[in-house]
């Protein structure tokens, strides 16, 4: 039988095994970090800080008519206000040290627009929404005419746009994630070190300044479409079939019914017929 001082030395040399492979994977980690994802994250931040520089002296403005389908009203924006930081705040932090790169700039139209929605639950979702997004907005919720609930919605034409690097540090990645580009999407990638190359950072630009969306095109190989094919018409059956049930079901329920009511027109011609019988005989009395 293990006595408690055992017990106590098991779960102390436990405890120590389980220190020192933390330990030896940490020192990968960092080791993978300084040598292949740092160099990585210095050059996204300096190249995409000139480019900032650069825009910024030049005033330079790319007009967006369709930024999206949800808000028409939005108009004719202007994509402008650049600004670069590596710690979220908008400073730089250690060089040596980069976790992420920050470039925001904002898409801005004259003034704002204003529409109404009926439902409290319509009316949280889209709050959810706008706040999601980040938009200057201000509303106001009220008893319409008809007795709903309903709020109205002022919107600022401002939205702001992140393009934003960050360090994947226990995949030893780096991620990009872009919010608000166009139509109010949410993109999101991981790259190994070796990927960042110029050509892609050429291609992020490019996709910054709207000069092309080939950046963020699909690429689904011929066995990935085909997967997602049939993935479609497995659905497409399933749902065939559940609708034959339905329409099965339902022609039983309806026929069921039918009986029923035959069943009981003949109970009532029965019972009408009988009643004649017995008032015919007592007149006949």
């Amino acid at each position: 039988m293990m006595g408690v001082l055992d017990q106590l030395r098991n779960e102390r040399i436990s405890k120590e095994k389980h220190e020192s492979v933390a330990a030896d994977v940490q020192q990968q980690l960092e080791g993978e970090y300084k040598a292949k994802i740092l160099p990585k994250m210095q050059k996204i931040y300096q190249d995409l800080k000139e480019v900032v520089e650069h825009l910024s002296y030049l005033e330079k403005a790319i007009e967006i008519t369709d930024y999206c389908q949800r808000f028409p009203q939005m108009g004719t924006l202007s994509q402008t206000d650049y600004k670069i930081n590596t710690d979220g705040y908008g400073g730089l932090a250690d060089f040596n040290r980069i976790m992420q790169v920050n470039v925001l700039f904002n898409c801005i139209g004259a003034g704002s627009f204003s529409y109404e929605v009926e439902g409290r639950s319509k009316i949280e979702q889209e709050i959810a929404f706008l706040n999601s997004k980040n938009l200057p907005l201000k509303w106001n919720q009220f008893i319409n005419s008809r007795g709903v609930e309903a709020a109205a919605f002022n919107i600022t034409r401002k939205v702001p746009v992140r393009f934003k690097f960050e360090v994947d540090y226990n995949e030893s990645k780096i991620r990009l994630l872009i919010h608000n580009h166009e139509n109010f999407n949410v993109y999101k990638k991981n790259f190994e070190p070796e990927a960042v190359t110029d050509s892609l950072l050429d291609e992020v630009i490019r996709f910054m300044l709207r000069q092309d969306s080939d950046f963020i095109q699909l690429d689904i190989n011929n066995q990935d479409k085909q997967r997602i094919q049939r993935k479609a018409e497995e659905e497409q059956q399933q749902r065939a079939k559940w609708l034959e049930e339905i329409k099965i079901e339902e022609a039983k329920e309806k026929e069921e019914e039918e009986k029923q009511n035959v069943g009981l027109t003949d109970m009532l011609s029965e019972s009408m017929f009988f009643s004649r019988i017995k008032s015919f005989t007592k007149k006949k009395k």
